[in-house]
């Protein structure tokens, strides 16, 4: 009789380990809010009559379980863990006091599971179901390195703004924490000092940048259908832009779309490409989204494209790991083929048994990696930057191993959200130290950067050019922004409680250095990008009109350089 695949006890998986310990956290479940009015209670409906029915009374409908019960039981597996059960084969599955059954057994309990406390499993067989559990914590993949696209370590989250600044003042804000009332806890001498940095190290070191509005054919159908067409005309602009820098000429070319969400600029770039199986389509989001487009992206063809969605956070995320850029992964073999390669672990083994022998090691075969070219729409702050410290990771990594000039063939990214940004995930650390942006006033440029883009940064005005006040007509003041951008900033409060501290900006002025603010972020990206081998530029791509955020960060390699 073969043995039962029980797991043994020292060889207990860390997560298991965990559980059985009870140190394990279990996750926060998302408690669904009831928006509607609660039914007046009645009183419970009879037992019920039919055989093996489950006793269960759901008060929400007003009638007990309909599903069955196994034979003894009041209960069926759903609700089980309100049914105390007799141990082992002969349980009675009746309820005693003391915990106990005629024939003296302790009766059996159920537990929330340590893994996902939606569902439970019997206290006494609780080591067999955390190896079967489906809710078992998954081994990170191979192109998961923890933190490794941060340019500083991670800071601790518990830590508080306590330090003391040069002149014995206690520092407003940490810098990794921004609050909402960051800006009015300063001096209206230490604002206006700040504004006036701010503006000349604008003026001294970010250059004119050009506004080029282009279009494609691939957005064109969808431009008739829709009604609310910005996004199209974004769309259109970004792969327009593509085509311009010659992005969409190279069949087997793997496209990687950051902060993916649904895949939507990955489906029209499919188009744009007239991919017929060749070309490879990544993914990367952090949470996979509703209504994704990702059957759309695989085609309706006999050879379908290669795409895959990797969903993890791109500050861990170590591209030249991904199978999906191996020049032997194509859309007929989807999976790295199966070569006679010694794993890490044998290797260590056969080094080991050969270490008298003066045997040299044997080295892993490289495989040849597919051109990269990386795009985003809108990827918000601290994204962008580890966006771009993950790309020259992996262009380090390939520059020497690979045959190509450039393992990264472009980059192109819409950018927005500098008030997210942090400053141990700025890539270029040198340029603030440059233009002397302490850590401290890093944040200070972060919070200042969402006044390019709030609400109140135009007013409509009345006839006689007057602006318009809630009290007129009972109208509330247009924003002129409405449904801009997922992620656009809402009013900010701090804006009405900041005029005692510069009554001589307007919104206008303030739009206008929430502008020059998100410029010096943008000008030190370009920096990093030339500084690693690419020739970088932002473009206006499309007017503001159309969007608030109309800036992108193009990139080609120095090698490989584009049409001007």
């Amino acid at each position: 009789m073969a043995e039962s695949k029980r797991p043994l006890d020292s060889k207990d998986p860390e997560p298991v380990a965990m559980a059985l310990a009870g140190t394990l956290e279990p996750p926060v479940l998302n408690q669904r809010r009831r928006t509607k009015r609660q039914k007046v209670q009645g009183p419970p409906p009879p037992v019920p009559d039919r055989p093996r029915q489950c006793h269960f009374l759901l008060l929400s409908k007003g009638k007990y379980c309909s599903l069955t019960t196994k034979l003894g039981h009041k209960f069926c597996g759903e609700h089980s863990m309100h049914e105390a059960v007799a141990d082992g084969p002969s349980g009675t599955g009746v309820d005693k006091e003391n915990g106990e059954s005629k024939e003296g057994k302790t009766l059996r309990k159920r537990i929330p599971c340590p893994f996902d406390p939606s569902h439970t499993a019997w206290a006494d067989d609780l080591k067999a179901h955390l190896y079967k559990c489906n809710a078992r914590p998954k081994d990170n993949p191979a192109q998961y390195s923890e933190d490794v696209n941060l340019t500083l370590p991670r800071p601790d989250k518990s830590t508080t703004s306590a330090s003391e600044t040069a002149s014995g003042a206690a520092a407003p804000v940490a810098v990794t924490e921004k609050k909402s009332d960051v800006l009015s806890i300063l001096s209206q001498e230490q604002l206006e000092s700040l504004i006036k940095k701010i503006q000349d190290l604008h003026a001294k070191y970010v250059p004119e940048i050009r506004t080029m509005v282009l279009d494609h054919s691939a957005l064109d159908e969808r431009k008739k259908t829709v009604r609310n067409i910005k996004h199209a005309h974004q769309q259109a602009s970004l792969l327009g832009h593509m085509k311009r820098l010659d992005m969409l000429n190279d069949p087997t070319t793997c496209y990687v779309e950051f902060g993916a969400g649904r895949g939507e600029l990955t489906n029209y770039l499919k188009i744009a490409v007239n991919d017929h199986g060749t070309a490879t389509f990544v993914l990367v989001d952090r949470t996979p989204p509703r209504n994704k487009f990702d059957s759309a992206i695989l085609g309706l063809e006999e050879i379908k494209s290669l795409v895959k969605r990797h969903t993890m956070d791109i500050k861990d995320l170590v591209l030249a790991e991904v199978p999906e850029l191996r020049r032997d992964v194509t859309a007929t073999q989807r999976e790295p083929p199966v070569k006679d390669i010694l794993s890490s672990a044998d290797q260590k083994n056969d080094n080991s048994n050969e270490s008298t022998l003066d045997i040299p090691a044997k080295e892993v075969e490289y495989v040849e990696k597919k051109p990269v070219i990386a795009m985003s729409k809108h990827l918000c702050g601290g994204a962008t930057d580890i966006t771009l410290k993950c790309l020259t990771n992996y262009q380090r990594s390939e520059q020497e191993k690979s045959s190509l000039p450039s393992p990264v063939k472009g980059i192109l990214i819409a950018l927005c959200c500098h008030q997210l940004c942090q400053y141990y995930m700025y890539p270029n650390q040198e340029y603030l130290k440059e233009i002397g942006i302490s850590p401290e006033e890093f944040v200070y440029l972060t919070r200042m950067s969402s006044w390019a883009v709030c609400v109140n940064h135009t007013k409509p005005e009345k006839t006689d050019g007057s602006p318009v006040t809630s009290s007129d007509n009972k109208m509330p003041v247009a924003n002129t922004s409405s449904g801009d951008d997922d992620h656009r900033v809402e009013a900010d409060k701090e804006l009405e409680e900041l005029g005692s501290h510069i009554p001589a900006l307007d919104f206008q002025a303030r739009e206008q250095l929430g502008l020059q603010c998100k410029r010096l972020l943008d000008f030190g990206r370009v920096k990093y990008l030339k500084e690693n081998g690419f020739d970088a530029e932002l473009v206006y791509y499309v007017d503001k009109d159309t969007s608030l955020e109309n800036l992108a960060l193009m990139a080609v390699p120095l090698a490989v350089q584009g049409n001007p």
